[in-house]
């Protein structure tokens, strides 16, 4: 009697289930990308670092979008162009996992991340599709790890890294300085912080004092060269680069934020990062 009733509740999902949606690509030359169309793109929307603790492991989950995937087949990141090949798709259900060998619109598979995919990437075979990606929003609390053991410095910078990847943190790195002891850490809420401790703690074997910052604005920098360069030949500003490489101007408040913008020419601050 396990099994009573799942073959009708399956079936009844696969007739009363919404079908695979498409998605609107931004790339080169904009269009709708319908399910059934035959090249094959997919968005990645979570990283999972240590699904195995013993080979500290990252896992991509992608779902498909449109056309066939393969095991094996080579594809673009929309977002840089470089190429990667997909050799151990997974599955996941509960601790097992399965090889996949081929995948269809609205599937999930979970892909071995070497480090070169963020939360939002497009993946397609040629690079040209280019679907919008997953907004991430300006910090409202910030602090920083002091470490109690130095020697698990770099412990520190991984498990950061690793987590940062997941959406778990924000990590921003002073122009001045660099390594995980000069990272400053935001969060949207408070609870993230302590969620970050107890898988530092448990994941990494990395024991730290968290210490609050005073800064409560975060705003990523876009706009003129000129605005930028006002900023960096100032020292009541602190500009810090995310780990996308991007500048971000960290304040206590925001009348520095606002005379930035009156004052440096052609600058512009965003509060959500952009894609």
């Amino acid at each position: 009697m396990t099994n009573f009733g799942v073959e009708p509740l399956l079936d009844f999902l696969v007739a009363k289930a919404a079908p695979p949606a498409g998605r609107k690509s931004e790339g080169e030359i904009e269009r709708f990308v319908f399910p059934e169309d035959s090249e094959f793109s997919a968005m990645i929307f979570k990283i999972q670092a240590n699904m195995n603790p013993r080979h500290r492991d990252s896992i991509a989950f992608m779902r498909v979008v449109s056309g066939k995937f393969e095991r094996g087949m080579s594809v673009k990141i929309a977002r840089n162009g470089q190429t990667l090949k997909l050799a151990k798709p997974h599955s996941f259900i509960a601790q097992e996992r399965s090889i996949v060998e081929e995948a269809w619109p609205g599937d999930i598979v979970g892909l071995y991340d070497p480090g070169k995919l963020h939360i939002g990437d497009t993946l397609s075979a040629d690079g040209s599709i280019h679907y919008a990606g997953i907004p991430r929003f300006a910090p409202a609390y910030f602090g920083r790890f002091i470490l109690r053991e130095p020697l698990k410095r770099k412990a520190l910078d991984a498990g950061l890294e690793h987590l940062a990847l997941e959406g778990v943190i924000q990590l921003f790195y002073p122009e001045l300085g660099g390594g995980a002891g000069d990272v400053f850490l935001g969060a949207v809420g408070l609870l993230q912080f302590e969620v970050l401790k107890e898988r530092l703690a448990s994941e990494y074997n990395v024991k730290a004092q968290f210490e609050s910052l005073n800064f409560q604005h975060a705003r990523w920098v876009g706009g003129a060269d000129s605005g930028l360069q006002w900023l960096k030949e100032r020292r009541d500003f602190t500009l810090c680069k995310d780990r996308n490489d991007r500048y971000v101007l960290l304040s206590n408040t925001m009348w520095p934020l606002n005379h930035a913008l009156e004052t440096a020419p052609g600058l512009e601050l965003y509060a959500i990062e952009p894609i």
